[in-house]
C-alpha cells in the first residue's frame, strides 16, 4: 500500500523549481519542516528531483525528506519525453506510475499531476489572480489557467487552497467540486539569523547600504500586481511634506507579464528626484532579507492581489510590524497588521507618517524572542497536523494497487 514502518509515503515532484521562484521553494521547505517536527508523525515525505537539479536545492530538501533523483524528471530527457508523449497521446502516466510504484508512493502531493493509477493526488492552487486582475493576463493565459484549474478540480482527489479567500474563489469557479477543497494555511520559518541580529550587526549593515535614518522595506518581486508604484508615490507625498526617509526594495526584477515595468519604476524615481529615497536592490542574499526586515521601521506589502503571501507570513512569524494593502486575504493572514487603501498613496503616506512620529525602533521587542518562538512553534505544529489530517483522511480512501 505504499507504506513502510507504518508511515504513509507521500511523494512530491519538485524537479522544475529553481531559486528564481523563492516563494515556491520556501513553500515546500516550510511544509516539509512542519511535517518533520510532528510529535506523532505518520508521514514519510519523499522528494523527487531531476538528476540535473541544483545541488543547493537538493541539500535544502535532504534535511527534511528522502530525496530521489531520477532521469524522468530531467526536462527533455528521453524518459521525460516518453512520459509526456504517452500522457498526451494516451492520457496515461504509465512511465511516472512505474516510478511511483517502485518507491511505494501512496499519495502524490502538490505536484500538478492528476489521473494517476498508482496513487491518489493532492494538488495546490495558490490563487485565482487571473479572475481578479484579468487585464494583467493575455486571453490565451486566462483560457489556459481556466482549463488547467478545472482539470485539477475534476481529476485531483484533493485540492489544497492557502486561504479561505481562495476557497471562495474556488467555490465560484468550480462549484461542483467543492467537496474536494481543503484550506491549508502555511506557516513560514524565519532564518535563525533574525533572532541573532543586534545593534552590533546593524551599524555595518546600515553602512553597507548607506542607510542613515529610519527606513521601510518592500521584499516583493518586481511584478506589476505587487503595486510598488503606490509606495513610490507615497514617498513622494512624504517628501513634499518635508519628511525625508528611505524605502528599500528587493526582489526579482523581471515580470514576464510586463517587461517594461521595472524601467517604468526607475523612470518614476528619476523624474521625481527620489534616487536618494528609493533604493531598488534586486535579488539579495536570503539572510540579508531578514536583516532588512529586522532593522526596518516596518515592512510594506502594497500588493493588488495575493494568495497567502510568503512575505507576510515571514514577518508574522517574527511579529514584525507590517503595513498591508487592504486585501481581504491580508486581513485573514495577519489581522494584527496595519492596513491602508491599496489605491491611495496619500493613505499610505499618512500611515507611514504616523509610524515615523511614534517610532521606537524596538517595537517588536515588546515580544520576547522566547514568546515569538513559542507562538511560531505552536503555529508550525498546527500547520503540520492539519496537513497530516488531510493525508490520513485520503489514506482511508486509498484503493488497491497503490
Amino acid at each position: 500500500m505504499g507504506e513502510s514502518n507504518n508511515l504513509i509515503r507521500v511523494g512530491f515532484i519538485i524537479g522544475n523549481l529553481s531559486e528564481r521562484w523563492m516563494g515556491g521553494l520556501n513553500y515546500f521547505k516550510n511544509l516539509l519542516y512542519a511535517i518533520s517536527v510532528l510529535e506523532d508523525r505518520k508521514i514519510e515525505p519523499v522528494i523527487f528531483l531531476g538528476k540535473k537539479t541544483d545541488k543547493k536545492i537538493k541539500t535544502l530538501f535532504e534535511q527534511y525528506a528522502e530525496v530521489i533523483e531520477h532521469t524522468i524528471f530531467n526536462r527533455k530527457s528521453l524518459q521525460w519525453f516518453s512520459w509526456k508523449i504517452t500522457y498526451k497521446v494516451l492520457n496515461s502516466h504509465f512511465f511516472l506510475d512505474r516510478v511511483l510504484n517502485k518507491y511505494n508512493i501512496s499519495i502524490l502531493s502538490h505536484s500538478g499531476i492528476m489521473g494517476l493509477k498508482s496513487c491518489k493526488s493532492i494538488n495546490w492552487i495558490p490563487d485565482f489572480q487571473h479572475l481578479h486582475l484579468p487585464h494583467m493576463f493575455s486571453k490565451k493565459e486566462i483560457t489556459r489557467r481556466n482549463k488547467y484549474f478545472m482539470k485539477f478540480a475534476k481529476r485531483s482527489d484533493v485540492i489544497v487552497l492557502s486561504s479561505n479567500d481562495a476557497l471562495k474563489d474556488f467555490i465560484n469557479f468550480a462549484p461542483d467540486y467543492v467537496n474536494k477543497a481543503k484550506v491549508l494555511q502555511f506557516v513560514s520559518q524565519p532564518d535563525e539569523v533574525y533572532f541573532k541580529l543586534t545593534e552590533k550587526e546593524e551599524l555595518p549593515f546600515r553602512a553597507k547600504y548607506d542607510l542613515k535614518g529610519p527606513f521601510f522595506y518592500i521584499p516583493n518581486q518586481f511584478w506589476v500586481h505587487k503595486n510598488h508604484i503606490v509606495a513610490f508615490k507615497a514617498i513622494k507625498v512624504l517628501k513634499n511634506r518635508d519628511i525625508d526617509l528611505t524605502l528599500i526594495c528587493t526582489g526579482h526584477i523581471n515580470d514576464y507579464h510586463n517587461k517594461t515595468y521595472f524601467k517604468e519604476l526607475k523612470s518614476f524615481i528619476k523624474y521625481n528626484n527620489l534616487e536618494k529615497n528609493i533604493k531598488l536592490l534586486g535579488l539579495v542574499d536570503y539572510k540579508e532579507v531578514f536583516s532588512f526586515i529586522k532593522f526596518s521601521m516596518a515592512v510594506i506589502n502594497p500588493s493588488l492581489f495575493e494568495g497567502w503571501s510568503s512575505t507576510v507570513e515571514e514577518c508574522k512569524s517574527v511579529s514584525k510590524t507590517m503595513i498591508l494593502s487592504d486585501l481581504s486575504v491580508h486581513k485573514e493572514q495577519y489581522p494584527g497588521a496595519i492596513f491602508f487603501n491599496r489605491k491611495s498613496p496619500e493613505h499610505l503616506a499618512d500611515t507611514m507618517e504616523k509610524l515615523i512620529i511614534g517610532y521606537d525602533n524596538k517595537e517588536e521587542d515588546n515580544f520576547s524572542i522566547e514568546i515569538i518562538k513559542n507562538n511560531l512553534w505552536l503555529r508550525t505544529q498546527s500547520f503540520g497536523e492539519n496537513y497530516q489530517k488531510l493525508i490520513l483522511t485520503l489514506k482511508d480512501k486509498l484503493f488497491f494497487g497503490c
